[in-house]
């Protein structure tokens, strides 16, 4: 008996990580010997739930510290000085080697493109500052763009940049990215009203979808202008066309939306260069005022509007995607961009740490949900916080021989949902390494029957 851990389902995950840390010793260099150590904790604790890195400091768990590549729970202070000395185009380099482009290879996709920002609180460094939606106001920040495959509810790759580049700014090279690595037979992009903050920014990824011409198509949700508003609430009645939709809850009435076609002239342009735009009315019961959703589109008008508009509410699966790294993830708690030996005044960006950690919070995202579509019942599409409390940290036991390291699970409910994870697991025969190349066999310990009551 080599001892007891409390996170023996993670153990689940060592395949992936092993790979990850293949491709990571390939792109990034090890002048200190710190990278298997950094990289598998930096994977690992969003695994488990371990929020902040100087909680490793109270971290005694047997398991988690092979998990991490060592016989001791690591140090705060090597990791953290991993994370600091990343070069960026090193990260970049293993950020493109792990981006699952696969899933939209030879497919038609549909692609969200949006940004994550994480608020600074720093005030010793002068930030530079950028719109946070949650507080409503600017403040200093940084930003993670991500690319994310919305049939699929996968992330397909990451962007860190300082908290004052916009959406509009990187929309065009993040699209040919796509294009250009995921190779799809069809893409249609959706993107937030901040890719058409200006009328430059539509236009140069309309200019784009004619280069491409017709294997892309782009949706935006177009600005509230007022004087754009103000023409859009003047088209005629008989234009919108009403449908019905489900309400907000189960048992609610059916919502009533309107629909309209129009064109668009862009600041700077003639008539004939006018964008499709598709006016969205929901009509809203009582005092408050009517919701308006105008996009803007490339879609061909054989398309009909209502199903542009349903495309586009797909882009709430990468919103999601964002609550579930916030909340279960800690997607906020990333290392800091900015460089704390800089001058505060002006201080540089170095994305290395920031960017590996928000895409290894991907990348598990990614994992857990492959992992969910195996599970016996209807747990595809469970959340990281529902996977990681029912079946990765449970308690377990670790036995140790000449060839094998055992993790034996405790007897828990629902544990028969994990035999055919666990038997594609045991299949893969992952070794590890660190542990005399030893093999990792997972295994369930068959639950005692209650005596019956009188």
């Amino acid at each position: 008996m080599l001892g007891r851990t409390q996170y023996a389902g993670a153990f689940l995950l060592i395949g992936q990580a092993l790979s990850w840390l293949d491709l990571a010793e390939d792109c990034i260099s090890d002048e200190f010997g710190l990278l298997q150590r950094g990289f598998l904790t930096s994977v690992f604790a969003p695994v488990i739930g371990l929020e902040r890195i100087f909680h490793l400091d109270e971290m005694e768990d047997q398991g988690f510290a092979l998990l991490t590549g060592g016989q001791r729970c690591p140090s705060r202070y090597r990791v953290g000085a991993f994370r600091r000395h990343l070069p960026w185009y090193e990260v970049d380099a293993f950020c493109r080697y792990s981006s699952p482009w696969h899933y939209i290879t030879g497919q038609r996709a549909l692609v969200s493109y949006d940004e994550h920002t994480v608020p600074r609180w720093t005030h010793k460094f002068r930030i530079k500052k950028g719109y946070v939606t949650t507080r409503n106001k600017h403040m200093r920040c940084e930003k993670f763009y991500y690319t994310y495959d919305v049939l699929n509810d996968r992330y397909l790759a990451v962007r860190a940049t300082p908290g004052k580049t916009s959406l509009m700014d990187v929309a065009v090279p993040l699209v040919r990215q796509t294009l250009r690595r995921g190779q799809p037979e069809q893409l249609h992009t959706l993107f937030d009203a901040g890719a058409g903050k200006a009328d430059a920014g539509v236009r140069a990824l309309w200019d784009l979808a004619d280069e491409y011409d017709p294997r892309l198509d782009v949706t935006i949700r177009a600005v509230r202008y007022p004087h754009r508003m103000k023409e859009w609430k003047a088209l005629p009645a008989e234009q919108f066309k009403v449908y019905q939709e489900a309400g907000r809850y189960t048992g609610a009435p059916d919502k009533e939306i309107r629909l309209a076609e129009t064109t668009t002239v862009l600041k700077g342009e003639s008539q004939e260069q006018a964008v499709r735009t598709i006016v969205c009315r929901e009509i809203v019961p009582g005092p408050k005022k009517d919701r308006w959703h105008p996009l803007y589109t490339t879609a061909e008008q054989e398309i009909e509007a209502v199903d542009v508009l349903w495309q586009f509410r797909d882009r709430q699966h990468h919103e999601q995607a964002y609550r579930v790294g916030v909340h279960d993830e800690f997607l906020d708690a990333v290392p800091a961009g900015y460089n704390k030996d800089s001058n505060p005044n002006r201080p540089g960006f170095q994305r290395g740490g920031m960017q590996l950690v928000g895409w290894l919070v991907a990348l598990v995202y990614n994992a857990l949900a492959e992992m969910a579509v195996l599970l016996e019942g209807d747990l595809a599409g469970s959340q990281v916080r529902t996977l990681r409390r029912r079946f990765i940290n449970r308690p377990g036991t670790l036995y140790q021989t000449p060839e094998a390291l055992i993790v034996c699970f405790d007897p828990f409910g629902g544990q028969e949902a994990l035999i055919p994870v666990i038997d594609q697991f045991n299949a893969q025969e992952h070794h590890l390494p660190w542990l005399g190349n030893r093999l990792v066999i997972l295994c369930l310990c068959p639950q005692e029957r209650s005596r019956q009551g009188p």
